[in-house]
């Protein structure tokens, strides 16, 4: 399923794009930069001097950031590279967003509390599975607190290997927002992200109320 809520996922991050560079550029610069960010694309970049995707995950990962990447580089061409890291994290948003409510479902602390242990460790390992990028635990602490533990994200791995490694905590942005947003029973805090140089991407799920 997850091909096919991605899918759905590109459709929102593309028509943020494209709302966002006539937006923010000149209707000439706008489409320039769109069909040159196709082109690229139509010919294997940013992954075209990396070997072939180890596997599933890393062929999801590859997908769901090549975009932002190349988009970002061709943006660079019209505005200062700040400005072009502060669009395309508005559209890594939309999208990341869009995604992450099409395949996380509610965590209702009710629903959750009246699960048994089995039952908690198979709702908890639907998430997980869910963030194809990352090899993660994740651990229910009593009735009060879930936590993912993030040992590996390829996001990271691979924005590395093509030169964009400081790009990577605008996808942790996403993360973020769609939990402030769309999930109003549980907070999250990070205190530690592999994007910005730690061990482990540390997600802490409190309950709220």
């Amino acid at each position: 399923m997850i091909p096919i809520q991605m899918a759905m996922s590109e459709l929102a991050g593309a028509a943020a794009a494209v709302k966002t560079l006539f937006r923010e550029l000149s209707a000439k610069d706008a489409a320039r930069t769109l069909v040159l960010v196709m082109i690229d694309k139509a010919l294997g970049r940013p992954w075209n001097e990396l070997p072939p995707p180890a596997d599933t995950q890393e062929t999801l990962s590859r997908r769901q950031i090549g975009p932002a990447a190349l988009l970002e580089r061709r943006l660079r061409e019209s505005v200062p590279p700040e400005r072009a890291r502060e669009l395309v994290r508005e559209i890594v948003i939309v999208g990341a967003v869009d995604f992450l409510s099409r395949n996380v479902p509610p965590m209702k602390k009710k629903d959750i509390l009246n699960m048994d242990e089995r039952e908690r460790e198979g709702f908890m390992k639907s998430i997980k599975e869910k963030f194809f990028n990352a090899d993660a635990d994740m651990v229910v602490e009593g009735d009060e607190a879930l936590n993912m533990r993030v040992t590996r994200c390829r996001f990271v791995e691979l924005l590395d290997a093509i030169g964009e490694k400081e790009m990577a905590p605008v996808f942790c942005e996403g993360d973020r927002i769609f939990f402030d947003e769309r999930q109003p029973e549980v907070s999250l805090e990070r205190p530690e992200t592999i994007s910005r140089g730690d061990e482990i991407c540390d997600f802490r799920f409190k309950w709220l109320g």
